[in-house]
């Protein structure tokens, strides 16, 4: 959610929803905040609904993902693939608060200050951190926990599932030392901005697909690692489209709804006759991933989707506008969004041991075919379980994400480009120690832990939140 909920609220007050869902400004666009509650709960739903787990005959646990096993679940990531959305209306909102600031003009403003982007930068790090870092923290102490009773292999596989959803914070804080630069350039030249990026974009997917056939024969197949580029340029583009939906630079009304069919159309079509699978998720196994690096399937399907939802926006804030309990449940979500993203794997993991222990995992419920209706049933008590104790733990989790929202921000430090460096390297770090955490290696991931802590309790001092 934006700061504009936030207005008026004192640091150390407790902010009731229903103080929340008034302070909203009139004319808010509130299907930027529906958007993003929607999204993170579409993510957690539909990761818990893809485990397998299972004990096999020979009592080994069993683990991995339903795509590996069932190939038609491919057509349900085209719903519960929403992280295109998100980053999206993740644009939207990051063009508002740098409107609200004076930074976003054509004229650059506030903007023209290396310390005014850096405190807009610093601010927005400092409410995304401190649920991450908290996350981080558990499972510091759990690793710590396993090393003394000797679980600790079992432990840091634990880790490293729980890490799945970390990719999207990484980029994220990319995306937010992008913002302040980008959006300027942007207003200036919208379509000149839109082609570079894109045109970049074309680059490197480009040597992603012909590099390791034109390269690796003549050794150069290690070029084709600068493919991976597309990890930041192709989730920014989704920003991009945000800024332009901010500015009102888009078709509406029956152009926009001709605009976002053409787009599924195509979406389809590069699907039926390219090398991309049909699944817009990654899983392990996959040829050519839709988001390792983001393609052009996942750039098509994503503006086709973010299409959709823009061309729906206005109904769903004249609905919201006119249902208060509604507008209340959509604060709601919002407060805790971050938390429930970031602990839902967490819970799925902690349920798993427990079955694992109770010995469920070795009925025949769960050992049945993924993607059978027994399958099915014996994932309800697995979704209820996770939801329960995910349940239990928002209360202090979301109270750890609502202090860093509205508590107040002091200024970055303004010491020329010394500071500004310093800050951009510390994001920079805390992003690939996310990374890190998400690479599968338990010793490389309890390196990475105490790396994001100390980030946050740093930005913390420095910015002035307790």
């Amino acid at each position: 959610m934006s700061n504009s909920l936030a207005t008026g609220t004192q640091r150390g007050d407790a902010a009731s929803l229903s103080d929340l869902a008034g302070a909203a400004k009139v004319g808010r666009n509130r299907a930027v905040d529906f958007y993003r509650a929607i999204a993170m709960l579409a993510v957690a739903f539909g990761h818990w609904m893809v485990i397998v787990a299972y004990r096999d005959s020979d009592g080994s646990t069993v683990t991995g993902n339903g795509l590996e096993f069932v190939p038609s679940f491919a057509y349900a990531t085209w719903i519960l693939q929403v992280m295109p959305l998100f980053f999206m209306v993740g644009g939207y909102a990051s063009a508002a608060s740098l409107d609200s600031k004076g930074m976003g003009g054509l004229d650059g403003g506030r903007a023209s200050t290396s310390g005014a982007r850096s405190t807009w930068i610093a601010s927005r790090l400092a409410r995304l951190l401190p649920p991450v870092a908290a996350l981080a923290a558990f499972w510091l102490v759990a690793l710590a926990a396993g090393a003394v009773t000797g679980t600790g292999a079992l432990i840091g596989a634990g880790a490293v599932a729980a890490a799945i959803p970390l990719w999207f914070v990484a980029n994220y804080t990319a995306d937010i030392i992008l913002a302040p630069h980008v959006l300027p350039w942007f207003r200036r030249s919208p379509l000149g901005t839109a082609a570079v990026g894109l045109g970049l974009f074309a680059f490197f997917e480009a040597l992603h697909l012909l590099g390791p056939a034109l390269l690796e024969p003549v050794g150069l197949g290690w070029v084709t690692k600068a493919a991976h580029v597309n990890w930041i340029i192709g989730w920014f583009l989704f920003q991009i489209l945000g800024f332009a939906w901010r500015d009102g630079l888009l078709p509406t009304g029956r152009r926009l709804a001709v605009t976002a069919a053409a787009l599924w159309a195509l979406a389809i079509a590069v699907v039926a006759v390219g090398p991309w699978p049909v699944s817009m998720v990654h899983f392990p196994g996959l040829a050519f991933s839709p988001t390792h690096p983001p393609s052009l399937a996942l750039l098509l399907f994503g503006s086709a989707q973010s299409a959709t939802a823009i061309a729906a926006a206005p109904r769903i804030t004249v609905w919201l506008e006119r249902r208060a309990n509604a507008w209340k449940a959509v604060v709601a979500a919002n407060s805790m969004a971050m938390s429930v993203y970031l602990w839902h794997m967490t819970t799925g993991v902690i349920t798993l041991a427990v079955f694992d222990l109770t010995g469920l995992l070795s009925i025949s419920a769960f050992t049945a075919t993924p993607g059978s209706l027994t399958w099915f049933l014996a994932k309800i008590p697995f979704v209820v379980v996770s939801m329960m104790l995910l349940g239990l733990a928002l209360p202090r989790l979301a109270r750890i994400e609502r202090d860093a929202l509205l508590s107040p921000k002091a200024d970055w430090p303004d010491r020329g480009w010394v500071s500004t460096i310093g800050l951009l390297a510390g994001a920079i770090v805390v992003s690939v120690a996310l990374k890190g955490w998400t690479a599968g290696n338990v010793g490389l991931l309890a390196g990475c832990l105490p790396v994001i802590i100390v980030a946050d309790r740093a930005l913390a001092r420095i910015v002035g939140r307790s």
